[in-house]
């Protein structure tokens, strides 16, 4: 079985076009309609019926994409798995990556200087969002992977986690009693919260605590940007949640900082990649460097937490 045709199906089963998979796979439509025939010619099925509006998957094409995503996972698998193996002196390429905000503030800059220095004929694309765009811009293929807080479940989509983070509220004033202090966010009076709308992942986690009563904010604004979200807090009373890497380079030693004790907030960053995209040996040199620079700021992290 052609696993080049094996794709092309599984994309025009997810967008339900042949018009969308092939812009999704970057050919012109007569030819990923033309694999897909070949494929239904080799199994001796119909896969699709032609509708008006698109097309519909076949009993025979619903069984067959079960086991398509199998198929290419293994293979992705197997390929990143040889692509460790690669001599580091040689690689070269380019690579595209969609970041949380969170992380440019914290460890990319350390991370793009290593990496530059280390792998020179490597070219790098970033793009900065919130985790659900990220995960939109791997499933479109605007970029090759991407880091997020949470996972998101989506058709053909590998998350792997690898970094669990100490969540803290962020300050310009002591609102917590001295810096550092661990912070009861149910016992916290008059709290004033800077937060992004109610479509991401770790918005909607605090939303839901709100909900419940295990954070009781006297207000509440949504501000969908870093800048606004750091200036508002910067020169008011108002506070942000924050993953502890985004502070973890020094640069906000004028703020306070406060471990959140209660409720327990999971920030996890995942890499998140599409399994048919295959991560390259410039990706996962990449995720090799900035994985060491979220440890480092891991042992700040348990430095903040037992002050």
């Amino acid at each position: 079985m052609d696993l080049k045709r094996l794709t092309y199906f599984t994309w025009v089963y997810e967008e339900g076009s042949f018009t969308a998979a092939a812009r999704k796979a970057n050919v012109v439509q007569p030819t990923l309609s033309m694999q897909v025939k070949r494929l239904e010619d080799d199994l001796g099925v119909k896969l699709f019926e032609r509708t008006l509006g698109g097309v519909l998957p076949t009993p025979a094409g619903r069984r067959l994409y079960r086991h398509s995503l199998a198929i290419t996972r293994e293979v992705a698998l197997a390929q990143e798995a040889l692509a460790e193996l690669g001599p580091s002196a040689e690689i070269t390429g380019a690579i595209r990556v969609g970041i949380p905000m969170a992380l440019s503030r914290g460890v990319l800059a350390p991370t793009l200087l290593e990496f530059f220095e280390r792998y020179p004929h490597i070219d790098i694309s970033l793009k900065e969002a919130y985790t659900g765009t990220v995960v939109e811009w791997v499933q479109s293929g605007q970029v090759d992977f991407a880091l997020g807080a949470l996972p998101s479940v989506g058709p053909g989509l590998m998350q792997k986690l690898i970094f669990t983070d100490t969540v803290v509220l962020i300050s310009s004033r002591p609102i917590n009693g001295p810096n550092h202090a661990p912070c009861d966010l149910a016992a916290l009076t008059g709290l004033k919260l800077i937060l992004p709308s109610a479509g991401h992942s770790f918005a909607g986690f605090v939303r839901a605590c709100i909900n419940e009563g295990s954070i009781k904010p006297e207000r509440l604004v949504e501000i969908d940007g870093n800048v606004g979200s750091m200036e508002l807090m910067r020169c008011s009373d108002w506070a942000v949640l924050s993953p502890f890497v985004a502070v973890s380079n020094g640069r906000y030693n004028d703020l306070f900082v406060y471990p959140v004790s209660n409720p327990k907030i999971p920030f996890n960053i995942y890499l998140i990649y599409d399994q048919r995209r295959p991560l390259t040996p410039a990706a996962l040199r990449f995720l090799e460097i900035i994985k060491r620079q979220l440890r480092i700021a891991s042992v700040q992290s348990g430095t903040l937490v037992r002050e």
